[in-house]
């Protein structure tokens, strides 16, 4: 990059978190000759009165604002509204407490305010919903509320009648979703959390937000989000994120760290739910059946990551070392060793770990993933683009070993994070 575009991408990911790559040089430089085409000197100096308009009218123009209604429902679906009221109602409240941080352009927002009506059934619902962006344009599009058909498309008919409002311009959303949604402006990383004048939150939702991040960065945002839940809330991340989170926590073990616990008393009745994700076996082929004895070792190389919930994660890099001195060709075992180094900042390493897990397990669509996690924390963009595509292929393959250790609901979920991340360069 030049020195003033670099300079920029630096500022830029300091305020935000997003990572600007070598890559998007000209998308960035794009974007400032839409902000400012005289000169960048407003948005390098802090000193300048115009200093924060444009920088905040410079994110406008980066910030990925991809979404639509019900995007990946699964989660949405699990969502125990019931559960959540009465936890509200022991403690005093007559209101769940729902933040949808970095919520684009209002379609996640109006989702869950959706899904909340459907589920108490009649009246308005006993819920208050704060939706925040760092995007000001954003934030305008989710105030008008009116949407195209794509942003709808997962909508029937019998929810677009009862909830939206059908006009020349698109889908407006009606009264009723409207009424349980608050706007406001956030970022994620500068900003306090819970943000100011708010209290606490039952449930927190901030989907595949975090992979635009750097690790550490993201690491951070995820302690901020929890530490806005009451104990016993529910912090819903996209399957991305809470990959990369699960990753972190292998790394602070590997590193003798202690990770912190998620809440004070670290039990798993205040845990937010962050952290669970189906990672059961799914019925994988073996390839090798020569040597089926060393992967049926007492702890499964499946359930290791699983464990990763319980804080056991000591024994998980344990045994996957123990594994792999019986079965050099354990793909999962080389999978988790390269979660461990690459959550170490150890990336070139990491690079060789899933390599060997993707040459002996080709549609270990997690491996190809983080491989190319790893290949952007290098700086080597076309090996990155490479293993996001390798990934995006074993996801579509519906093969056994494409499946493995993802749940069903978040294939679509990883998925997108692959096209976006691909998009964006």
């Amino acid at each position: 990059m030049t020195d003033d575009l670099g300079r920029l991408a630096a500022l830029v990911q300091r305020e935000t978190g997003i990572v600007i790559r070598e890559t998007q040089r000209d998308a960035l430089a794009a974007a400032v000759r839409r902000v400012t085409p005289a000169t960048t000197a407003g948005l390098l100096d802090k000193d300048d009165p115009e200093h924060a308009a444009l920088l905040g009218q410079l994110v406008d123009q980066l910030a990925v604002q991809e979404t639509f209604f019900l995007r990946e429902p699964d989660a949405l679906r699990e969502i125990d509204w019931q559960g959540l009221l009465a936890a509200a109602q022991a403690r005093g409240a007559t209101d769940v407490n729902v933040w949808v941080a970095a919520c684009a352009s209002g379609e996640e927002a109006y989702s869950v305010a959706l899904l909340a009506t459907e589920a108490f059934g009649h009246g308005r619902p006993p819920v208050s919903i704060l939706a925040t962006d760092i995007s000001m344009r954003a934030l305008r599009r989710a105030e008008a509320g009116v949407y195209s058909e794509r942003s709808v498309r997962e909508l029937g008919p019998e929810r677009r009648e009862r909830f939206l409002v059908r006009g020349e311009k698109g889908s407006a959303v009606g009264g009723q979703l409207r009424s349980l949604v608050r706007l406001r402006r956030h970022n994620l990383v500068s900003d306090p959390a819970p943000p100011l004048a708010e209290v606490a939150f039952d449930l927190i939702l901030c989907r595949n937000v975090l992979i635009y991040f750097g690790h550490d960065t993201a690491a951070t945002v995820v302690r901020s989000l929890e530490s806005a839940l009451r104990p016993g809330g529910e912090l819903i991340l996209g399957a991305a994120d809470r990959l990369a989170s699960v990753a972190r926590r292998l790394g602070a073990s590997i590193a003798g760290q202690a990770e912190p616990p998620d809440e004070p008393d670290a039990s798993s009745a205040s845990r937010p739910r962050a952290w669970r994700f189906d990672v059961s076996p799914r019925g994988r082929r073996d390839t090798r059946p020569e040597q089926a004895s060393a992967t049926d070792s007492p702890l499964r190389m499946t359930s290791l990551i699983g464990a990763a919930d319980h804080a056991d994660v000591a024994a998980m890099i344990e045994t996957a070392r123990q594994v792999l001195a019986e079965d050099p060709m354990n793909a999962e075992a080389h999978f988790v060793r390269g979660l461990s180094e690459l959550a170490n900042g150890d990336a070139k390493v990491a690079v060789e770990s899933l390599r060997r897990a993707l040459y002996i397990e080709p549609s270990f669509a997690l491996a190809a993933f983080q491989l190319a996690r790893a290949h952007d924390r290098t700086g080597d963009e076309q090996a990155a683009r490479r293993a996001y595509l390798q990934a995006l292929r074993a996801l579509a393959s519906g093969t056994d070993g494409a499946r493995l250790m993802i749940a069903p609901e978040d294939v679509g979920e990883i998925a997108a994070a692959c096209r976006a991340r691909l998009a964006s360069g």
